[in-house]
């Protein structure tokens, strides 16, 4: 399960404000700009499996996560 920002709330936040805080956080952690989406590319799904073998393989994932969690 994921975890919650500790520093997240349930009120509502302005855009602006939203990406200020975006921003700081970028720069806290140094984050830089991709310029080139090939380094997002993975290359961790078998050629001959096509994309509806992968969204099969993710849900049979995730259902069993959520079996294991409720056990």
């Amino acid at each position: 399960m994921a975890q919650r920002n500790p520093r997240a709330t349930d009120e509502p936040v302005s855009p602006e404000l939203a990406r200020k805080e975006l921003e700081r956080l970028a720069a806290e952690q140094d984050v830089k700009p991709i310029n080139n989406l090939d380094i997002l590319r993975a290359d961790f799904w078998p050629k001959d499996e096509n994309v509806d073998d992968f969204v099969r393989s993710v849900r049979e994932r995730r259902r069993a996560a959520e079996i294991r969690s409720v056990e």
